[in-house]
């Protein structure tokens, strides 16, 4: 498959896809690489919390690690759980097109725990800007991506 963008970058919650999604476009996409939040936080940004200004810091360090696989003639596949605008604006101009992945509350709060017990939760107590990003609703992974793909 090929796309007319440097990288996508994959936004949403915890349960709405962006796994499932990045999974699917590392398959079908040649020289992507997949730069997970998670995986980005676990062994480089160990040292921050969850609160927003550390939230800040960690797409800000997603962000560089994209661009340095642009710089290396790889295609980035990022997700994480935060943005902001500022973010969005780099993301853009290095081309890197971004993504939220949406789906139903109730839903996610039924399937993850994150939501009802602790603080520092996007969506609970900390929320997205009005971002100005192509949005897309889960209703099932195969809809999910054909919904992708419309906007790629």
């Amino acid at each position: 498959m090929k796309i007319k963008y440097k990288g996508l970058w994959f936004v949403g919650l915890a349960g709405v896809g962006k796994t499932y999604a990045s999974n699917y476009f590392i398959k079908k996409i040649k020289n992507s690489v997949k730069v997970d939040g998670d995986e980005v936080r676990k062994y480089i940004s160990f040292d921050l919390g969850y609160g927003i200004e550390d939230r800040k810091k960690q797409i800000q360090r997603v962000l560089g690690i994209g661009i340095i696989c642009i710089r290396s003639k790889k295609i980035p596949i990022l997700s994480t759980v935060f943005m902001n605008n500022e973010t969005i604006f780099k993301a853009k101009k290095n081309k890197i097109k971004i993504i939220k992945i949406e789906r139903n509350m109730n839903y996610l709060k039924k399937i993850r725990k994150i939501y009802k017990s602790k603080k520092n939760v996007v969506s609970k107590d900390i929320y997205y800007p009005n971002m100005k990003i192509d949005k897309v609703l889960n209703e099932g992974n195969s809809k999910l991506i054909l919904d992708i793909k419309k906007i790629l």
